[in-house]
């Protein structure tokens, strides 16, 4: 199967262009800087050497994983997610690299591995995606809002009913319990059950598992587990973000939608 970067092989989801504003890590202030700074934060930014997708939107963890989502943004200022890339990583001296990238636009997802500079107190990141025969270019900033990567996540702002849209093609109903416990149910007759937990850093990152039912679900009878973000907009609606993989990390999901 040809990779997403070279050819858009699933469905791209389609939205708000303040989905992408995200905020980095930190303070502003010579006194917010860690003795030893890493490339932790989120960072909007974009794409040379991937065909029509051009932006990206990242969040390096405080353990160095990285979650980059990939797409177009289209001349209405949307932004159209192809697909993302999941990796541990490390940072040293103003280095980051990534040695077991997972492109999940494609099914089996494809190997790559990352090199970047960042630039932890001017908030930005450039680098390469590299995969075997060819590599993507990123520059990415993490001084925009709303999103605030420092800010705790709590269950509260997830908790209730959400109206998602997968990257297969399916739209999803979701309820979050205020427990964090979740249930849900595909266009499809997919249906799931899982958990969301505030990561222990104190991030604005959830812990996420999903359980899928049997067929029609792509992932029958299958779990995946990885990370969720929410976040208020601008103009007062909420963000939702789940992405996550199969534990042979050969098979990935992602959903995103608004209330």
């Amino acid at each position: 199967m040809r990779h997403a970067f070279q050819k858009n092989l699933l469905a791209t989801v389609v939205l708000s262009s303040l989905l992408v504003a995200c905020g980095g890590g930190g303070g502003d202030g010579d006194d917010d800087m860690p003795s030893n700074p890493t490339a932790e934060g989120a960072y909007v930014g974009t794409l040379s050497g991937a065909n029509d997708l051009n932006a990206f939107s990242a969040v390096i963890t405080d353990t160095g994983e990285v979650w980059a989502f990939y797409g177009a943004k289209q001349a209405s200022g949307l932004f159209a997610i192809s697909g993302f890339l999941q990796g541990s990583g490390n940072s040293s001296d103003g280095n980051y690299t990534s040695t077991d990238l997972r492109d999940f636009g494609a099914s089996p997802a494809m190997p790559a591995t990352a090199t970047a500079r960042y630039d932890a107190r001017a908030k930005t990141i450039d680098g390469k995606f590299n995969f075997d025969s060819f590599a993507v270019s990123f520059k990415g900033d993490g001084n925009t809002a709303p999103y605030k990567y420092d800010t705790p996540a709590t269950l509260a702002s997830v908790a209730g009913n959400w109206s998602l849209n997968a990257l297969t093609g399916e739209s999803i109903t979701l309820s979050v319990a205020p427990n964090g416990s979740v249930t849900g149910v595909s266009s499809l007759g997919c249906t799931m059950t899982g958990t969301l937990t505030p990561r222990p850093s104190g991030k604005n990152v959830f812990n996420a598992s999903l359980r899928f039912g049997p067929a029609p679900c792509a992932l029958p009878d299958q779990s995946a587990s990885g990370i969720a973000l929410a976040y208020p907009l601008a103009n007062g609606i909420q963000q939702f973000m789940f992405a996550g993989f199969d534990a042979s990390r050969q098979h990935g999901t992602a959903a995103i939608g608004m209330r």
